[in-house]
């Protein structure tokens, strides 16, 4: 790999979590009722998206789409029974009992898109063109994914109906 891929990896890597992290300090801003300032936090998160989409590109790191299913796959299934499980497992010798909700929320949510990316795989394979057309609705407590129809609660945190908003 050369130095140009490896700065590109570590741009892509920091421009995501600065993103990440603006969109939090957004959240903030909003709950303390400073709206101006969640929405130029809101806006340079979005400046930052497209920062981390150019060093991917140029990375070459996006693909076909099948590829590209198959890459979430590896991934959701990577976090699910390889790191989450070390996180937690940390988590709990060190008595962090909010990480370990977190991590372990986060660890189930995978299971469902891991088996939601899996499904299109499938669907491909058998020589569709696309999958079903489907409502998905996203958890905002902890990140599951439902399609469909929103739960009256989530099947991970419990979370009433109202924690669900549609992914349009």
């Amino acid at each position: 790999m050369s130095k140009t891929d490896e700065n590109l990896i570590a741009g892509f890597n920091d421009e995501s979590e600065t993103r990440m992290r603006y969109h939090a300090f957004a959240r903030q801003a909003e709950e303390e009722g400073m709206p101006n300032i969640a929405h130029l936090f809101r806006a340079v998160s979005e400046a930052e998206t497209v920062h981390a989409l150019n060093h991917l590109d140029a990375l070459g790191g996006v693909g076909e789409t099948r590829k590209n299913l198959e890459t979430a796959v590896s991934e959701e299934e990577g976090d699910m029974f390889t790191l989450y499980p070390e996180f937690i497992k940390q988590a709990r010798a060190e008595d962090r009992t909010e990480a370990v909700m977190s991590m372990t929320w986060i660890q189930q949510s995978e299971k469902a898109h891991f088996d939601l990316f899996r499904e299109a795989v499938d669907t491909l394979a058998r020589g569709d063109r696309d999958i079903e057309e489907e409502g998905y609705f996203l958890c905002t407590n902890c990140g599951y994914v439902a399609v469909g129809v929103a739960p009256s609660s989530c099947p991970i945190c419990r979370a009433p109906i109202k924690m669900f908003k549609e992914i349009k």
